[in-house]
């Protein structure tokens, strides 16, 4: 008796997801299998023009390369796919640090700084140099002297060249030791990459890719040859056949296409398939996907949370809601709050699940925003710029109110008249596309492009689509909630290939909102010169410094305060975690003067606090998208800050941050209910 395969559908909310499944299919000449079924007129189409004539199989019975050789190539693919992954990290590492780098030196260049500095050996690592920064900076700040043998055993110890430094203002050498190192880290990088590349070149990654693939399509083909034998024809279906021979049918076509609506009318109303496949799962609703699941000995369900969900209107959303109130079902099941993902998501928590990393579509940089503001940069970026383009742009209008009804010409006309002249845009090949949030936009811009092969639709329609060059028009003269929806803008976004440009307003109105966030990742990777009063935070920096300086705190037995920043960090990193508030960070001890870029604002006794190199912020909470500043916490130790010089440098502090517009949070060793405090003061700011 053979073995069957099983029988498999895959389905989705519409017909063109499933379309794409065909083609791939077809692709690979395997498309004899599947059945495009679903609605009624996919079921008429199929039955016309089903063709019981199999292909020929019997060269497909040889497998081409023995199981044994497919099992070794997966193992070195599996050791390549991680040294893949890990230049795919340090790649993106390049690039966050040199965008960093650029803006460090901007800082650097204001504090023209001279006299002797302390000299590296070349084999001295970037991390060392932090050390040694984190080392120096706690024996001054012990007010010890430093005698001969210390000094020689830092020079050991560091590979330092020079002993005249020593002479020197520590607010003169932490940043010029950390202008050091931002380059030994850059070439650090480089050298990994020349290795990672050299590797991957003579293992030959695509070609053994390609011969495994091959190889793995060769064995699903002799599993179909055995499976059909030597038939070369299988029965003509007629409609009715289609319920009342369901066995059979599936047997001749083990793929089943459909939307999840229909599927429960593809076939007999008690079949049940051995697996069910929804795609794109956030748009399918509670109802329909409830149905396709009860024909499913076992389902997969694939989606994305971040992206957006089914559309319930204002009369569905009524009569579903009495519906819930009227039988206590349990939240998970409300209609219109839940797609058939995130209701799954919720029922059942600990089901398995995959996320599907790798993102092979959008320029880096693109697709960086997305993966800090919505994935916890939990995306391995795989790909590489395929064109010169300028990936990420902002067009802004005049200030004024644009919009009327939904629709804003002044954004239109920047679109026609500038963003495609300037940019050299293509309304011809079938590259270009305009996503906006609002119907009536959509429509205008469909009928200004009419002719030519722009797309111009809302981010709803062009989820699961791609365009080379993607204009995103936000329309409103206030941007509003609809507009610079989260999932929304992740879509929007995520559908540019090279390049995405941003047509917005001219008002200086929005400050918090994610598209806000979206134009403040693009200046500050495009290097733009903004007039504010504090720095970008040197993230990549700060992060590494703070690792450096408690290992030195706790060389030098001064682990206490360690231990209560320590806890803190814990719970901020704990509450930072929550999807809310994953598109911050945090960093520690962060020096007060690398915040602050304009001191005029500060009086005598400020400046003398801002500027002196003790003087650190505990932790700065900031936004991973446009690097500046969000909340400073600090741990107030009970018998540290429980004395009036200290209450006084508490005060200035909170006086020089207010004056920046910085909130703080200071928290009590010896007090309570630190995670609800910070939540809170999260949330105002949110």
């Amino acid at each position: 008796m053979k073995k069957e395969l099983p029988c498999l559908v895959r389905i989705s909310s519409n017909n063109s997801a499933t379309a794409n499944v065909l083609e791939k299919l077809k692709k690979y000449g395997v498309d004899f299998i599947a059945a495009p079924l679903g609605s009624s007129a996919n079921r008429e189409a199929f039955i016309e023009s089903q063709n019981p004539n199999l292909p020929d199989m019997r060269a497909w019975r040889e497998v081409t390369g023995d199981l044994s050789t497919m099992r070794q190539d997966e193992v070195e693919l599996d050791k390549m796919l991680n040294l893949q992954n890990e230049l795919s990290a340090i790649t993106a590492e390049q690039d966050s640090l040199e965008k960093e780098y650029a803006h460090f030196v901007d800082y650097y260049a204001t504090l023209k700084l001279d006299g002797d500095m302390p000299q590296f050996s070349k084999k001295t690592s970037a991390a060392k140099i932090l050390a040694f920064v984190a080392e120096y900076e706690l024996l001054l700040q012990s007010e010890a002297k430093l005698g001969f043998f210390k000094k020689l055993a830092l020079r050991f110890t560091y590979g330092l060249k020079n002993f005249k430094f020593y002479g020197q203002s520590i607010d003169n050498i932490t940043p010029y030791c950390q202008n050091i190192y931002y380059g030994r880290r850059l070439a650090e990088i480089k050298k990994r990459k020349i290795e990672l590349q050299a590797t991957l070149s003579a293992f030959d990654f695509d070609a053994k890719m390609k011969r495994y693939s091959a190889m793995s399509m060769a064995a699903f083909k002799a599993s179909l040859a055995k499976k059909y034998g030597a038939v070369r024809t299988r029965t003509y279906y007629e409609a009715s056949d289609l319920w009342k021979e369901s066995e059979a049918f599936i047997k001749d076509y083990p793929v089943v296409l459909s939307t999840t609506y229909s599927l429960r009318a593809s076939l007999s109303s008690s079949f049940v398939y051995d697996y069910v496949i929804v795609d794109e799962a956030s748009q399918v609703d509670l109802a329909t996907g409830a149905l396709a699941l009860s024909c499913a000995k076992k389902t997969v369900i694939v989606g994305d949370l971040k992206q957006l969900p089914n559309v319930v209107n204002d009369e569905q959303k009524q009569i579903t809601d009495r519906v819930f109130e009227q039988y206590g079902l349990a939240e998970a099941y409300r209609y219109s709050d839940h797609s058939l993902l995130s209701s799954v998501v919720s029922l059942f928590p600990n089901a398995p699940h995959v996320l599907l990393k790798e993102h092979y579509r959008c320029h880096p940089e693109i697709i960086g925003f997305c993966n800090q503001r919505f994935y916890s940069n939990e995306l391995i970026v795989l790909t590489k710029p395929k064109s010169d383009r300028q990936p990420l742009m902002v067009y802004r209008t005049a200030p004024g109110n644009h919009a009327r009804n939904r629709v804003n010409q002044r954004q239109i006309d920047v679109i026609t008249n500038e963003v495609f002249p300037n940019q050299g845009l293509n309304a011809s090949d079938g590259s270009v596309g305009i996503v906006t949030p609002y119907r009536n936009q959509a429509d205008e811009l469909q009928r200004v492009f009419a002719g030519t092969t722009v797309k111009a639709d809302t981010a709803d329609k062009f989820q699961g689509q791609e365009r080379s060059v993607m204009i995103f028009s936000t329309v409103d003269n206030e941007i509003g909630e609809f507009a610079s929806d989260p999932n929304r803008l992740n879509v929007a976004v995520s559908r540019a290939v090279d390049q995405f440009i941003v047509v917005t307003d001219g008002n200086d109105n929005d400050t918090t909102s994610p598209i806000h966030e979206l134009i403040g990742y693009i200046q500050y990777h495009n290097h733009e010169v903004i007039n504010s009063e504090i720095h970008s935070v040197f993230d990549y920096l700060y992060h590494n410094y703070a690792d450096a300086r408690e290992d030195a705190m706790r060389k030098y037995g001064r682990v206490s305060e360690v231990d209560s920043e320590n806890l803190m960090y814990a719970v901020i990193r704990d509450v930072l975690g929550k999807s809310d508030y994953s598109k911050y960070d945090v960093v520690m001890h962060v020096p007060l003067h690398m915040i602050l870029s304009d001191l005029t604002k500060l009086n005598t006794r400020e400046l003398s606090f801002a500027t002196n190199h003790l003087t650190h912020v505990d932790f700065l909470i900031f936004s991973r998208l446009t690097h500046q500043p969000i909340l400073v916490v600090e741990v107030d130790g009970f018998a540290y800050h429980n004395n009036e010089k200290q209450r006084e440098r508490d005060q200035v502090k909170n006086a020089i941050l207010e004056k920046y517009n910085i909130p703080i949070l200071r928290l009590s060793t010896v007090g309570s209910g630190e995670k609800q405090k910070l939540v809170s003061v999260l949330e105002r700011i949110h």
